[in-house]
């Protein structure tokens, strides 16, 4: 039985890779994307989605698109030195004729939480502020959802965007903090593991000879310019695999080591800006009031390591 995700997406070159990922693995039946600023305004993030939808020939999965601010401020721009110009590694891909559905993406993630109890897993990888806004106008939904894995964080390292905060989350901090709050059940896989898995730029070659799909072309072409802000950014001959990590959880959760923890994110302005702190003593002892802020918080499903080797190849197995 195929297990039902929502993609919540910033798209983004990785995220394209993970959606890649997704729409391959039989084992999953993606019923939706919703869409969100991040990597690019969310304009253009829903362009990027229907294009990919449309080089998938998946015109049967529907696309809405979500917030364009976080809870708190404006969204202050994308990465394009990272993504390109056009979030895709500029590539300049037509605009597909693929229209979003007219329903927004909290709307729509509410609508498909309910209409299936139990059995929607949401695939976060981007800033959480559609979770957020869907916990917000309609609270039942955490306990009718199946789980949340998003990929974000930091809780023992640091970060990409400041040297304190994992991008995703600094994007919205308080959106974060908020569905770290709620009852439902959320796995973070943080950039403490994503950075130890690295897709080495002869591994990519290789992997852009298996298929001629035009979705697979695109992306691996896109993956051209992501590898060269690698090179220029961190001295690699490669780069990390961050979003596609949830796709790889969803398959596999045996490839990573998780402990669960409370975890607070800091929301105001300062240089912490962004960053999850798990709690890693007892928050319900009552002589520990410096703990207050986490006590009564549930626990978040953290992962600390993953099998590297073999979750690259399960991610190079779903690239056909």
């Amino acid at each position: 039985m195929q297990s039902k995700i929502i993609i919540d997406t910033d798209p983004g070159v990785d995220d394209a890779l993970a959606i890649e990922f997704a729409l391959n693995a039989k084992e999953l039946e993606v019923i939706g994307l919703s869409t969100v600023f991040g990597n690019v305004d969310v304009d253009l993030a829903t362009i990027n989605a229907l294009r990919l939808l449309d080089l998938a020939k998946r015109a049967d999965v529907p696309i809405a698109r979500g917030t364009a601010h976080p809870l708190e401020g404006r969204f202050s721009g994308g990465v394009p030195f990272v993504h390109g110009d056009d979030g895709q590694g500029n590539t300049w891909q037509p605009k597909s004729q693929l229209q979003a559905i007219e329903q927004a993406a909290v709307d729509f993630i509410i609508e498909q939480i309910k209409r299936y109890p139990n059995e929607v897993t949401i695939a976060a990888l981007g800033p959480l502020t559609n979770l957020a806004l869907a916990l917000q106008k309609a609270p039942e939904v955490q306990d009718l959802v199946k789980a949340v894995v998003l990929m974000g964080g930091n809780p023992f390292g640091p970060g990409n965007a400041t040297p304190a905060g994992e991008a995703n989350i600094l994007g919205d901090p308080r959106a974060a903090d908020i569905v770290f709050g709620a009852r439902w059940q959320v796995t973070m896989i943080p950039l403490d593991v994503t950075h130890t898995i690295m897709l080495h730029e002869n591994r990519l070659k290789n992997i852009t000879k298996k298929s001629k799909r035009a979705l697979h072309q695109h992306v691996m072409s896109a993956y051209i310019f992501y590898q060269d802000f690698y090179k220029r950014a961190n001295n690699i001959s490669g780069s990390y695999i961050h979003d596609s990590s949830v796709i790889a959880y969803l398959l596999h959760p045996d490839l990573f080591t998780s402990v669960p923890y409370p975890i607070r994110v800091e929301i105001n302005d300062g240089i912490s800006k962004g960053k999850t702190w798990p709690a890693l003593q007892n928050v319900e002892d009552d002589n520990q009031q410096a703990l207050l802020p986490w006590r009564n918080r549930p626990k978040v499903n953290v992962c600390t390591a993953v099998d590297s080797t073999r979750m690259l190849d399960v991610l190079e197995a779903h690239l056909y």
